[in-house]
């Protein structure tokens, strides 16, 4: 179906399916990130979203960052938060070009463009080819952050096997 605005066509209902997915995935994400910075916060978990639900998450992953240096003594364990911090950094920029980029179909309706503007980088407006396969492997990788995110949580007792 033509959208309204230039002509453009819109990606198939596969694509606008995982578009929503990566969405709905990335809210288990911040999720799991703002039980994570309460805890080490020592903070009351559903206060803390009065802070987390208003800034973004890569100032919640900045955080992270800082705390896990000064609170996680074990070398071993800190590796692990810090480079799942840089996973979910990595995961989050393509996130965002899911989400915020704008999307017109290919000739291939397993694929669709997403065009992202961005001030600071010299291709200020860039348009990217993504496949249904693509958003699958983001898809993926989010469910990996949010076991892992879940594992660490379980086993720092931010998270209850329960909740």
């Amino acid at each position: 179906m033509p959208n309204k605005i230039l002509d453009a066509k819109e990606p198939s209902p596969e694509i606008h399916q995982r578009i929503g997915k990566v969405a709905s995935e990335w809210a288990w994400v911040e999720h799991l990130l703002a039980e994570m910075l309460a805890h080490f916060c020592r903070a009351d978990h559903g206060a803390m979203y009065v802070i987390t639900q208003n800034v973004s998450a890569a100032t919640v992953t900045g955080w992270l960052r800082t705390l896990t240096e000064i609170q996680v003594k074990d070398v071993a364990s800190a590796k692990v938060i810090l480079d799942l911090l840089s996973e979910v950094d990595d995961a989050r920029a393509e996130r965002n070009t899911i989400i915020h980029g704008t999307w017109t179909s290919s000739d291939d309706p397993s694929a669709a463009f997403v065009r992202t503007f961005k001030w600071e980088r010299q291709e200020v407006s860039r348009s990217e080819l993504w496949s249904i396969d693509d958003l699958d492997d983001l898809l993926n990788r989010l469910t990996n952050i949010q076991l892992m995110l879940g594992n660490l949580g379980l086993s720092m007792g931010f998270l209850n096997p329960r909740s």
